[in-house]
C-alpha cells in the first residue's frame, strides 16, 4: 500500500463560474511538465493542477511519504490564506507505483463541482503484462471538507502468455496470446438526485481469441481454428449503470450492483 496518499485542496471562491447553472461536464486541456506536474483548464478558464507539495507546508499538506514516492497537490483556484482551501486525502491507492493523473474532464453542479483523478496500475508478466485505470471524483461543496463520491473502473488492458512450445503455437493457432480489453465513459443525464447530477457509466470489454477467460487454462480448451481468432464482446462486462448520489452513504451507488469483471479490471 501506497504510504503517502494524494493530497487535494481547493477553493470555493467568487471568481469561479455560478454554480446554480445546471449540471454540465467541461472538457479540461490538460498540460504536464517533466517534475510529474499537471494543469487542466476548462475553455473559460476554470483551472485544476497536480503538483508536488510546496517546501513550508503545514498540516495534512506536510504527509511525507516514507517509501520516498512523489507528494502531490491536486487544488482549484485560491491561496493557502483562503478560508475554503481544505486539504484531502485519497486513500487506497493501489501500489507505490501508481501514477496520478488528471480526469479530462470536470462536472459542475448547483451544489458544487466534482473533479476526477486517474490511478493507473501496472503489473508484468512472462511474455505479456496488464494495466488498469481507476478513476476517482472528489466533490467540492462550499463550507464542507471535500469528499470522494465515486471510484469505479475507467479503462484496462491485459495480455496473457499462452504458448510455451511449437506445440502450442499449433493448438492456438499462432494467437500465442489471450487479450482482454476495458473501457468505460462517464456522462450526465437530464435527471438530478438529492440535488446532485445522476451519471450514466457506460462500459465495453472485448476479449480475443474468441471467448476466453483468465481464470481457466486456455491451453486445456480444443484447439483454435483460425475462424476462432476474432475479437469478440463480453455481454456480461458491457454493460450500463445509473449512479444517484445517496445522502446517506455520501457516494454514488449503482441502480444495480456491478458484475464482476475482475478478468478485466485487475491486473
Amino acid at each position: 500500500m501506497r504510504k503517502s496518499l494524494l493530497l487535494a485542496a481547493m477553493a470555493l471562491v467568487s471568481s469561479l463560474p455560478s454554480l446554480a447553472a445546471p449540471p454540465r461536464m467541461d472538457t479540461v486541456a490538460i498540460s504536464q511538465s517533466e517534475d510529474g506536474a499537471a494543469l487542466g483548464c476548462t475553455p473559460d478558464k476554470l483551472c485544476v493542477d497536480i503538483a508536488p507539495s510546496q517546501s513550508g507546508c503545514e498540516g495534512q499538506a506536510c504527509a511525507t511519504d516514507a517509501a520516498g514516492g512523489t507528494e502531490l497537490s491536486l487544488q482549484l483556484p485560491g491561496g493557502q490564506g483562503d478560508p475554503a482551501h481544505t486539504p484531502y486525502r485519497i486513500a487506497g491507492l493501489p501500489s507505490a507505483d501508481a501514477s496520478v493523473q488528471l480526469w479530462p474532464k470536470l462536472i459542475r453542479f448547483g451544489g458544487g463541482l466534482l473533479v476526477g483523478v486517474q490511478t493507473q496500475e501496472r503489473t508484468m508478466y512472462s511474455g505479456g503484462g496488464a494495466s488498469a485505470t481507476t478513476l476517482h471524483l472528489i466533490a467540492f461543496l462550499p463550507d464542507q471538507s471535500p469528499f470522494e463520491v465515486l471510484r469505479v473502473p475507467q479503462s484496462s488492458s491485459a495480455t496473457i502468455r499462452a504458448c510455451f512450445s511449437e506445440r502450442h503455437m499449433k493448438q492456438r493457432a499462432g494467437a500465442c496470446h489471450d487479450e482482454y480489453n476495458f473501457d468505460a465513459t462517464i456522462a450526465l443525464t437530464q435527471a438530478s438526485a438529492a440535488g446532485w447530477p445522476v451519471l450514466r457509466y457506460r462500459s465495453k470489454a472485448t476479449s480475443f481469441p474468441g471467448h476466453v477467460s483468465r481464470s481457466k487454462d486456455s491451453l486445456a480448451a480444443r484447439p483454435l481454428r483460425q475462424r476462432d481468432l476474432v475479437t469478440v464482446t463480453d455481454p456480461q462486462c458491457s454493460y450500463q449503470r445509473l449512479y444517484r448520489f445517496a445522502p446517506q452513504a455520501r457516494a454514488y451507488v449503482p441502480d444495480t450492483p456491478a458484475p464482476d469483471c475482475s478478468d478485466y479490471t485487475v491486473p
